[in-house]
């Protein structure tokens, strides 16, 4: 059986601090909409609209535990966005 830390797709490091949104942690709505800002920042919300206090800081790797499809977009660049429809779809890159 594989270790997750020997698994873990992204460049970054696993305690990275990220922003996730309440809705994705608290009500366990899916990760639909990803940002990897210019400066560096992921940012991995459900789609809907959020509010500062809705924000939450955690780490990389506990959101990549959480819903490991997001290792298909372990590469996506600064300043891109992946976003797709459902959990089931294809993440698109813009």
């Amino acid at each position: 059986m594989m270790n997750i830390k020997n698994e873990f797709p992204f460049k970054d490091n696993q305690n990275t601090a990220v922003f996730i949104c309440t809705h994705i942690i608290e009500e366990g709505k899916p990760i639909l909409y990803v940002t990897h800002d210019n400066d560096g920042y992921w940012q991995f919300l459900c789609g809907d609209s959020h509010t500062e206090e809705q924000a939450k800081i955690v780490s990389l790797m506990y959101v990549y535990k959480m819903d490991k499809s997001i290792k298909k977009i372990a590469n996506l660049g600064y300043g891109k966005v992946a976003y797709r429809n459902t959990e089931n779809d294809k993440w698109i890159i813009n």
